[in-house]
């Protein structure tokens, strides 16, 4: 019971230290417009106007992982860690 407790608690530190990051990050800061902690697609789309190849609306859709209409702190980091990952 106690490691399960442990594991839980674990995970919830990490959680929030990922969205403490992502909330300072200039990157979210510059897309969250009103300063509510999430961005939405209007404030994105006027972030990112569509060009090329990228459809804005595909990406801010994939980065919203729990289809809620905005990406929140926790799914930003996620994003930027996976295309950190990425590169070579």
């Amino acid at each position: 019971m106690n490691k399960m407790i442990l594991s839980a608690l674990s995970v919830a530190v990490l959680l929030s230290a990922g969205n403490a990051a992502a909330a300072t990050d200039p990157d979210f800061k510059r897309l969250d417009t009103n300063n509510d902690g999430l961005i939405s697609w209007p404030e994105y789309a006027a972030k990112n106007p569509k060009s090329g190849r990228l459809d804005p609306r595909r990406i801010f859709d994939n980065v919203d992982t729990n289809r809620d209409g905005y990406i929140d702190p926790a799914e930003f980091a996620e994003m930027k860690r996976r295309r950190d990952n990425r590169k070579p």
